[in-house]
């Protein structure tokens, strides 16, 4: 799968812009989710929310506890 935008099986560098802190998920089915080993769900609010965009993008993601805003930093596999 190319790297374009991301897709189920990416993994995504990204940048909380409130907290500045980085961090990196895999985005995997929701059967293989794992939060503490930063595999979330495409079918979660952030693996919605992150799905299609393309790096250098600025994502806001409305979560239960209000909204999460990123930018996405790189996407490899």
């Amino acid at each position: 799968l190319p790297n374009d935008k991301v897709y189920i099986l990416s993994k995504v560098r990204l940048k909380d812009l409130k907290s500045k802190d980085e961090v990196v998920y895999t985005l995997v089915s929701p059967e293989e989710a794992d939060f503490e080993k930063d595999k979330i769900s495409v079918t979660s609010p952030l693996g919605k929310g992150l799905l299609g965009k393309v790096e250098g993008e600025t994502v806001k993601i409305p979560v239960p506890a209000g909204t999460l805003e990123y930018k996405i930093i790189e996407i490899t596999r």
